[in-house]
């Protein structure tokens, strides 16, 4: 008995959700198909029903990553109001905090990805530059920039805090990097209100 179009299309979106959570956390050249279709509850020989090859499932599994953040942004900064904060607040508290930290694979994958993103291929750094962009253009208008390069450098600051911050192996260290960075992407906040 075959499956069904809608139980197929079940079946690739677990794989995308795994696999954007392994790449996310353990990074792009860590995935194994096969791991990746057992937390999916497939077996390794239907990933060519699913996907053309790996390269072709990181690419999915990261825009489909890449989309969820770009959701969870744009969510969290239309109802900054309703949370009594601004919504470069919002946004900043998203990324520069310890669950966002301690969770790379439920978080945003350019943070995941930005220390390994220069040897990944040509579609993966497309992806995450496209992202990149998307994401700068939300803290502009978020944050009512001027121009998009001083929401770049508050893009920069976020990620690098949290790339630096998952660098060190001093938990104080790591939380004073997540506030010292979040008190200066606020600092950009009131100069641009």
């Amino acid at each position: 008995m075959g499956y069904s179009q809608a139980q197929k299309a079940e079946s690739r979106q677990r794989v995308l959700e795994n696999a954007s959570r392994q790449i996310r956390e353990h990074g792009i050249e860590a995935l194994g198909v096969a791991d990746c279709m057992r937390s999916a509850g497939l077996t390794h020989g239907a990933f060519y029903g699913h996907f053309s090859s790996r390269d072709a499932l990181i690419v999915e599994a990261l825009e489909y990553a890449l989309t969820q953040s770009e959701e969870r942004m744009a969510a969290r900064a239309i109802d900054a109001g309703k949370r009594a904060d601004t919504p470069l607040q919002s946004i900043a508290e998203a990324f520069l905090n310890e669950q966002h930290l301690d969770n790379p694979g439920n978080g945003c994958a350019l943070c995941a990805l930005a220390g390994e993103a220069r040897h990944a291929s040509a579609d993966v750094r497309a992806l995450l530059t496209k992202y990149l962009r998307e994401l700068t253009s939300l803290v502009a208008q978020a944050a009512s920039c001027e121009d998009e390069k001083s929401a770049l450098g508050i893009v920069a600051t976020i990620v690098g805090a949290i790339t630096l911050a998952r660098a060190v192996d001093d938990d104080e260290l790591a939380r004073s990097i997540l506030s010292s960075s979040l008190a200066l992407v606020m600092t950009q906040d009131r100069v641009t209100q």
